[in-house]
Formats: C-alpha cells, sequence, structure tokens
C-alpha cells in the first residue's frame, strides 16, 4: 500500500523511496525507523504519513492508520478524486430522512471489501444508495443497507444530502479492530447458484473437498508483480487433490460475470488465491478463503497474523522471503491434509 515519491515529498524522496524496498524485502524494523523519522521532522508530509499507515496498522492501530490513509488522498495516491458535488462528506450528522451516497472507489477487490459499511450509515437512518461499477451493482443491491445502486459514472448525478467516499468509510464510523464486523455480507443469486449447481458436482467426485483456485489477480495493479507467484506451487500443494480454476483468463469455466463467481465460490468449501478481487468475494460470502500474501501485504492484512478481523473465515499465508513462495505452499500442504484427511 506503500507508494514511490512524487512531489509533495521535497528533498527526502530518496528516504521514502528507500522505506519502499525496506518493505518489500521485509525489512519492517528499518521501514518504521523511516516513519518515525519523518514524522518528526515532516509531520505535515503526506506523502510520509500515507506510508506511515501501514506500520500503524501493523502494530494494531487500525483507525491512526485510516487517518494516515486518507491524507494520501492530498497526493492522489489513495482513493479517487474528490466527487463533483457541492453537498458535503458527512462527519458525524443526523441521518435521520436523509440520502446518503456511499461512493466506490478503488479496484473491484476495495468496492468488495468497504460495501459492507452502508449498511453501518442505512442504521442511522439514511437510505443508501451505492455507485459501484457496473458489474457488481446487482451484487450489492442485495447487501443490507442498501436502497439503490447506481453505475459509478453516474454517481454526480444521484439526489444526496451528504456522501462518503467508500475508503474512507471506515475512518468516518471510527473503526479500530475490534469494532471490525467480519462476518459475511455478500450472498449469491439463488438462480445462479442452480445454473453452476450440475457443473460443480460434475467437476468434482462425491465426498470430495471442493476447491477452487485464484493464481493471479489484476496486472495493471501497480505491485501485482510482487504478489505473483509460479502456479505449479500452488496446484503440487493439493497433492492430487482436484481443484476448480477460476481465473477468467484461462480457467475451464465460461464464468462471465460476478453472479456467475458468487454462485460458484457459494458451492466450494475453500478458494486458495492471490490477494485478489475474487479473495475479497469468497471471504465476504463468508467461504473458508486462503489467501497468499507477499512480505508488503495490502493494508487490509497488514496486521501480522494469520487470521484477519476484516473476514472470519479468512486464513493468510504470508511470504517470509523475498522472492521465495516455498514456505507459505508448504504451510498449505500441511493445512490441507490436515483440513481433508484422506
Amino acid at each position: 500500500m506503500m507508494s514511490r515519491f512524487t512531489p509533495d515529498a521535497g528533498d527526502f524522496s530518496p528516504l521514502l523511496d528507500e522505506q519502499l524496498a525496506a518493505g518489500q524485502r521485509g525489512d519492517f524494523t528499518r521501514g518504521e525507523e523511516i516513519a518515525r523519522e519523518l514524522l518528526a521532522k515532516h509531520p505535515d508530509s503526506h506523502r510520509a504519513a500515507f506510508n506511515r499507515a501501514w506500520y500503524e496498522m501493523r502494530n494494531g492501530n487500525l483507525l491512526a492508520g485510516l487517518e494516515c490513509l486518507d491524507r494520501g488522498r492530498w497526493v492522489q495516491a489513495f482513493g479517487s478524486p474528490p466527487l463533483p458535488t457541492t453537498k458535503p462528506i458527512y462527519r458525524d450528522e443526523s441521518l435521520e430522512n436523509k440520502h446518503l451516497l456511499f461512493r466506490s472507489e478503488g479496484g473491484l477487490g476495495d468496492e468488495i471489501i468497504n460495501v459492507r459499511f452502508a449498511k453501518e450509515f442505512a442504521e442511522r437512518g439514511a437510505k443508501v444508495t451505492v455507485s459501484a461499477a457496473p458489474s457488481l451493482m446487482s451484487v450489492f443491491a442485495r447487501v443490507e443497507g442498501v436502497s439503490a445502486v447506481v453505475a459509478s459514472e453516474a454517481a454526480p448525478y444521484v439526489h444526496h444530502d451528504y456522501w462518503v467516499p467508500a475508503m474512507s468509510a471506515a475512518r468516518i464510523l471510527q473503526k479500530t479492530y475490534n469494532k471490525l464486523d467480519g462476518r459475511a455480507y455478500l450472498s449469491a443469486h439463488s438462480d445462479f447458484i442452480v445454473k453452476w449447481k450440475p457443473v460443480i458436482e460434475n467437476k468434482f467426485r462425491e465426498g470430495a473437498p471442493r476447491i477452487g483456485l485464484k493464481f493471479f489477480g489484476n496486472p495493471k495493479f501497480e505491485h501485482e508483480q510482487l504478489r505473483q507467484f509460479p502456479r505449479q506451487l500452488m496446484i503440487d500443494s493439493l497433492r492430487g487433490r482436484g481443484y476448480l480454476n477460476l481465473q477468467l483468463e484461462d480457467g475451464e469455466l465460461k464464468i462471465e460475470s460476478w453472479e456467475d463467481t458468487l454462485a460458484i465460490v457459494a458451492q466450494l468449501d475453500l478458494v486458495i488465491t492471490s490477494c485478489t478481487s475474487v479473495a475479497h468475494a469468497s471471504a465476504a460470502l463468508g467461504r473458508e478463503t486462503w489467501i497468499l500474501t507477499p512480505l508488503l501485504p495490502y493494508y487490509i492484512w497488514a496486521l501480522p497474523q494469520e487470521t484477519s478481523p476484516w473476514y472470519e473465515g479468512v486464513r493468510l499465508f504470508r511470504q517470509t522471503q523475498s522472492g521465495d513462495w516455498t514456505e507459505p505452499f508448504s504451510k498449505i500442504e500441511n493445512e490441507l491434509n490436515k483440513r481433508f484427511a484422506r
């Protein structure tokens, strides 16, 4: 989640680049030293604060980290550009009989991560309209607390009294780790469950574990190369167990929509994946989801433990050596043997 130097950093840009490099090789001691040094010398730098966010979260300070992340908006390092509206961002006003626009932003995974918070604004009395990528609109329409969904492009034209940038929702709601709700909040559509049921039943023999694999995510993601691994390592870790390839690019199924993906995942016992939007969809469905994370993981996974307060069903398998994925896959192999004893 940390980023390289951009112009606001001035003459300490080499420190920011060193901090990023330290994190990517797993030297978090040095990364945090730089974070504290920059805080002391350049407390007004939004870029330095944005990089410090990850270390705050790693140390258990979620809210402090979220506040630092939000400062990244000032240097175009976080979220989307501001919504062109004259209405204010919601802070803590009464929402009784008010219309709130929940503006999704970031990648598809970010949209899935944060749509959970729409429910809490609805519980405060708001009628919540969510803007979303068109491919996710029908899925988000079933999320508790969501009154309506519009395409992201239409967001500026939706009537609202307040709006919330989705990637700031957790900060606006003053979330700490112990206040996160990791329960499922997405659901699969019954029509698509029926569509895919015979396909999945034909794929797996009776009584066999139903495992789905997702090898890589969006190749356009800035640090995608850091979370990629040899796919054969994942296949070998299954030790001959059958699996379903969930990769859109070369998968064995004709997956045409998120409704297809959710209906398939909902009928699996386990999804093993890199840090992708499918990982978040599977976890948000409440499915057991094992996620391989690089040395410097996305901020959602910054807390250094195997489980996550963001999702009850997630287990994290962390890379421990730069460029080497053998250890996490060895752990996956061992855990598969326990989880699905032959």
